[in-house]
C-alpha cells in the first residue's frame, strides 16, 4: 500500500464555459422563475461543461493547459432558449435550439487535444446545456424559456471540488477566443 508519499495527486477537471457574475445572477433567477420549489444548482457553480476530463495527474493537466493554448475557435453567441430534463441523473437544463458552428469547433479541438493527451475520445454527440436543478424525481415537463444571450469570449479549465458543503467548481485557468 502506498505511504502517502508515493500517491500521485490528482484533480476532477473539465473544460467549460463559465459566465460571468451577471450572467450567473440572471440564470439563477431564471431557474427559479422555472423551478421554484426544487434545489436549484447554486448561483456559484452555473457552467457548461464543453469537455469533461475526469480525475487528471499533474503531467496530464500540463498537457491538457498546452493544448487548450492551441486552440484557435471564434468568439459566439450562444442563445439558451430551451428547457431540458436528464432522467438518470434527475437533471434540469438550459440549452440552445441551434448549436453555433464556433462551439461545435471548439469542442472538438478541446476533444483532440484530449485525446492527445491520453484521455478517450467521448463518442457521444455534444449537446450544450447549463444544468439548474439537480435530483428532480420526475420530468417537470417542458417549460417555456425567456431566451437568454451569451456572448461567450473564453473557456476555462475547471476543478470540480467535494468538501463537507457538497460540489462546488474552481476556475484555474482560462483562455480567450
Amino acid at each position: 500500500m502506498p505511504d502517502g508519499k508515493d500517491a500521485v495527486a490528482t484533480q476532477r477537471l473539465f473544460f467549460a464555459l463559465w459566465p460571468d457574475a451577471a450572467l450567473r445572477q440572471q440564470l439563477a433567477q431564471t431557474a427559479l422563475a422555472l423551478l421554484p420549489q426544487v434545489r436549484r444548482v447554486p448561483v456559484e457553480n452555473l457552467h457548461s461543461t464543453l469537455v469533461f476530463l475526469g480525475n487528471v495527474g499533474s503531467a496530464q493537466r500540463l498537457c491538457l493547459e498546452d493544448a487548450a493554448s492551441l486552440v484557435r475557435a471564434a468568439r459566439f453567441s450562444l442563445t439558451l432558449d430551451r428547457f431540458g430534463y436528464f432522467r438518470r441523473p434527475q437533471v434540469a437544463w438550459l440549452g440552445c435550439t441551434n448549436i453555433p458552428a464556433p462551439l461545435q469547433a471548439l469542442v472538438a479541438e478541446l476533444n483532440r487535444g484530449a485525446t492527445a493527451c491520453g484521455f478517450p475520445p467521448d463518442k457521444r454527440p455534444y449537446e450544450p446545456h447549463l444544468s439548474i436543478a439537480r435530483h428532480l424525481r420526475q420530468d417537470p415537463s417542458r417549460l417555456a424559456v425567456i431566451p437568454i444571450s451569451w456572448n461567450v469570449e473564453r473557456f476555462a479549465l475547471m476543478e470540480s471540488v467535494s468538501d463537507e458543503k457538497g460540489v462546488h467548481y474552481r476556475p484555474l485557468r482560462f483562455w480567450h477566443l
